[in-house]
């Protein structure tokens, strides 16, 4: 008898082994592109800033074993200008190259952090150069910034907001 129960449960852990595990949902690629124009004709008191971006993105989004969506990763390059409205001085914005990551919640999809690190602005005139780089860690709800490293003059013009139009005036300086 226990040869046979012995027997019954190697056939029985063999089968287990060779049979597939439940299949995951495999990650999921997208690319973008946006091309958008912010402006705010009284960013700078005075003058108005316009930020003209132009966005490409490669989107990873990943699952888990019951197929809710649990990361999205996403390279980002741009090729933007920003321009005084009134002088009608305009400066590139590039190479802006950053990778963006936002955790969910699977139960209730809510986004719970997202993860920069990068050149999220890129901007230089003459000797001054705006620059937002390096890690930055914002709440997935609010945007409030969590943790920072680096210079991020425009992420902290937007603090506690997803409005990029609150970022404008983070560009008066360079464009006076």
């Amino acid at each position: 008898m226990r040869g046979l129960l012995i027997t019954a449960l190697t056939a029985a852990a063999l089968a287990a082994v060779a049979m597939p595990a439940a299949a995951a949902t495999p990650p999921t690629r997208t690319e973008t592109d946006v091309k958008r124009t912010v402006a705010d004709p009284v960013a700078c008191g005075d003058y108005g800033v316009e930020w003209n971006i132009d966005l490409h993105a490669v989107n990873w989004t990943f699952f888990d074993d019951n197929g809710k969506r649990v990361k999205l990763v996403q390279h980002v390059t741009e090729d933007n200008t920003i321009r005084n409205t009134v002088t009608g001085l305009t400066l590139k914005d590039s190479p802006v190259d950053f990778m963006q990551t936002s955790t969910f919640n699977p139960d209730t999809g809510v986004r719970e952090k997202i993860y920069i690190t990068g050149t999220s602005v890129n901007v230089r005139r003459g000797d001054q150069h705006l620059v937002d780089r390096g890690p930055i860690v914002l709440d997935g709800q609010t945007g409030k910034i969590l943790f920072a490293a680096g210079p991020h003059p425009i992420r902290r013009q937007m603090e506690g907001s997803f409005d990029i139009t609150k970022a404008l005036p983070g560009f008066c300086d360079i464009l006076r």
